[in-house]
């Protein structure tokens, strides 16, 4: 189970989205990340069929939960962390092997079908009414974490797979934080069909990221341009996607900020975050709910051509991700006030 606790009060409405959403990208890391992956082991003869059967035997299965009875918004809340844990799974074993085997991206193509339909995974589907496909979800998650678990010990026992580098890895997951908002923003100032993708579909165009998708039923993405500036708030709590963007503000849960960004936002931008925006430019204010939560894309700063995408990443704030700012200009890195999940308080009055 994630750690994260709820931000704010809880408004899930439409159950159907985030038990859809799971379903889609449940397939997606089972069918196109894993199990291509346990077949090239095979294929190169990096793992036997033996050396997975050894490493599951003797291994009970995970258990979700506590047992207690839970309504079937817990019930979907919980299943969504077990889906983020196991995806961050895959990137932890995944990354943590590295140069250790002979194995490149173009392999995992072939083996989940991208050239071949015949090597193509079939897809599982979830039928039945909405408490049976989440009762069936939940079983699949701890199943697909069996095989994720039983593949890590038999690279560990192998040699191919350091568990200290593993174990190293998952610390630091812990410590670092999520800060996921500039590699999403990076990625699509640099690749324009990565952005329409992201734009139009939101959730799923993050799977090629690695990235845990959070506790959503969709994503709202909105890019910034010289004609459009886009800001977000939450007005009946303060639902914000923080598996993706970090800790939510503190500013982002005030009830001035709440209130009179829908009646003046151009105003409160301006004496909250020093933001002025040209006469000409249309702000549009847009409201997360627990079903549907957003992310700007900021605009481009200047004076950033040619630079790679980790250094783009650096260049994205948290405000700027909520529409409260800009990005970050090359020539401010390191002079902002400014700290990976945004302005420490106050700022720039104590409201």
């Amino acid at each position: 189970m994630s750690d994260h606790a709820p931000h704010g009060g809880s408004h899930m409405h439409d159950f159907e989205a985030h038990v859809r959403a799971v379903e889609e990208d449940l397939e997606y890391y089972r069918a196109k990340r894993i199990e291509p992956r346990v077949f090239t082991f095979l294929r190169r003869g990096i793992l036997s069929f033996g050396d997975l059967f050894d490493a599951a035997a003797g291994k009970p299965g995970t258990q979700n939960g506590d047992g207690e009875a839970k309504d079937m918004e817990q019930r979907i809340r919980a299943l969504e962390d077990s889906l983020d844990d196991y995806v961050r799974e895959i990137g932890l074993v995944t990354s943590s092997v590295g140069g250790n085997v002979d194995v490149v991206t173009e392999d995992t193509r072939v083996e989940r079908g991208d050239y071949n339909e015949f090597f193509r995974l079939t897809r599982r589907e979830y039928r039945g009414s909405l408490e049976e496909r989440v009762a069936q979800l939940t079983a699949d998650v701890e199943r697909n974490r069996r095989v994720l678990d039983v593949l890590a010990r038999a690279l560990i026992k192998n040699g191919v797979l350091g568990e200290a580098t593993l174990q190293k890895n998952r610390e630091a997951l812990k410590t670092a934080g999520p800060w996921h908002g500039g590699r999403i923003v990076a990625r699509a100032w640099t690749d324009s069909d990565f952005k329409r993708r992201l734009v139009s579909e939101g959730r799923p165009a993050l799977r090629e990221l690695g990235i845990p998708p959070g506790r959503l039923g969709k994503l709202g993405v909105l890019e910034n341009t010289e004609s459009v500036h886009n800001v977000i708030v939450c007005t009946l709590c303060s639902c914000y996607p923080y598996d993706l963007l970090g800790d939510t503000p503190w500013w982002y849960k005030q009830d001035i900020y709440k209130k009179r960004i829908i009646a003046d936002p151009r105003a409160i931008l301006e004496e909250m975050f020093e933001l002025k925006l040209p006469a000409s430019m249309e702000v549009r204010v847009h409201d997360s709910t627990s079903d549907v939560r957003y992310m700007v894309i900021p605009r481009r700063p200047s004076g950033t051509d040619g630079m790679q995408e980790a250094e783009l990443a650096k260049l994205v704030t948290i405000d700027s991700l909520i529409g409260a700012g800009e990005a970050t200009a090359p020539a401010e890195v390191g002079h902002q006030k400014e700290t990976p999940w945004g302005h420490p308080k106050p700022r720039p009055r104590d409201y």
